[in-house]
């Protein structure tokens, strides 16, 4: 079985446009994989562009074709290129499940467990009042989640101010307050402080027992991300921006998080994730997926948690559903905060062809993080919130 064609679509989802990837074979199987990348979205369909000439031909050989695009040529690595490998990686993944009937979490070795914990993302933004986080926590609590991410820092850094910080505990306490300490709360940083702000962040957050603290420092240093590590109460997650299992290698060993984040889109599809997902076991650390992506990439990721070792939690976004639910004919199965494993082969949805083009590429992604943007909601359900 050969590839065919290389298609990219852009699929407009409120503050991103989902990049994905349809490849088909002489065969007549269609697989499909994502490589989303929020602002840069144009920059990997070219890259993926680049790639097809030498893709057309080429026998349906996942391990082949993945090392081919990643080595054969003189510039390697990056967030553009790997994202656009990790889309045709995992289009070919859904290629030879399809085509041997079996999903790809049996190719992998087989599902240890039937259903994965997910955390809800996406339900409220910007520089919010500590009651406008509390209802919109309690309210994404009151829809089946048991835990929750958010940023209350209200894009501080890369230091905090004494007023900056207090804001953050009142929008904490307000959270904890409205739902207790029976919810999980992940807090994001995004990677904006520098080390003296996150250890004090780390520190004065304490006292509302968050689930973790997200890229508190930028990962480029990673010792600087395990000095901050080493002093945080609280344990630190980070990994999302690691785009090679070389890198996770070395933040690996300099043991810089508690947890790590790879994100199927950008470290080079399946196997790439699979890999880092047995590395990091190797170092008692767990496995929580960055996922703020498309219902394929959604569909790729829990494959890999169906199939892991080490797996915590998965995140799951809730904003833009119209949109999510159009891409694949039946949506997942998501119940008291567990997303339910399937049977159906390859990568496990049916993609609607037809909604890859409903919802055409927009530039707007800084215009969704505007103080005037109130929820990122769902612009075409005139907002989820």
């Amino acid at each position: 079985m050969r590839i065919k064609d290389v298609r990219v679509y852009l699929v407009n989802a409120v503050w991103r446009n989902f990049v994905i990837v349809r490849v088909d074979t002489d065969e007549g199987v269609t697989g499909y994989g994502e490589g989303t990348m929020g602002d840069f979205e144009k920059t990997v369909e070219a890259a993926v562009n680049d790639f097809k000439p030498f893709l057309i031909g080429r026998e349906v050989n996942v391990q082949e074709v993945s090392n081919f695009l990643y080595r054969h040529f003189f510039w390697r690595g990056g967030p553009i290129l790997m994202s656009a490998i990790s889309a045709v990686e995992q289009a070919l993944w859904d290629i030879m499940g399809k085509s041997l009937n079996r999903p790809v979490y049996e190719l992998l070795g087989g599902k240890v467990r039937d259903k994965v914990r997910v955390y809800a993302n996406g339900f409220i933004s910007g520089d919010r009042s500590p009651e406008e986080f509390a209802r919109a926590v309690r309210e994404t609590v009151e829809s089946g989640f048991t835990a929750v991410k958010i940023d209350p820092f209200g894009g501080s850094g890369p230091q905090i101010s004494v007023e900056e910080l207090e804001r953050a505990k009142a929008r904490l306490k307000a959270i904890r307050d409205s739902v207790g300490y029976g919810v999980d709360v992940m807090l994001d940083a995004h990677g904006r402080f520098n080390v003296s702000s996150a250890v004090k962040v780390a520190n004065e957050i304490a006292r509302y027992e968050p689930f973790w603290l997200e890229e508190p420092v930028p990962e480029e240093d990673i010792k600087a991300l395990r000095y901050v590590k080493e002093r945080s109460p609280v344990p630190i997650a980070s990994g999302e921006r690691i785009v090679t299992k070389f890198r996770y290698r070395e933040f690996l060993e300099e043991r810089a998080a508690d947890i790590i984040q790879p994100d199927v889109c950008h470290v080079g599809g399946v196997w790439a994730f699979r890999e880092i997902a047995s590395m990091a076991e190797t170092y008692y650390t767990t496995v929580a997926p960055h996922n703020p992506n498309g219902p394929i990439a959604t569909a790729a990721t829990l494959n890999l948690m169906l199939n892991i070792n080490n797996p915590l939690i998965m995140e799951f976004w809730v904003d833009a559903q119209s949109v999510r639910k159009s891409i694949i004919k039946e949506y997942f199965k998501v119940k008291d905060s567990y997303i339910y494993a399937t049977n159906k082969p390859g990568l496990g949805v049916e993609v609607n062809q037809e909604a890859l083009e409903k919802f055409p590429y927009k530039k707007l992604h800084l215009e969704y993080f505007s103080s005037d943007y109130k929820y990122f909601g769902d612009v075409n359900d005139g907002g989820s919130k």
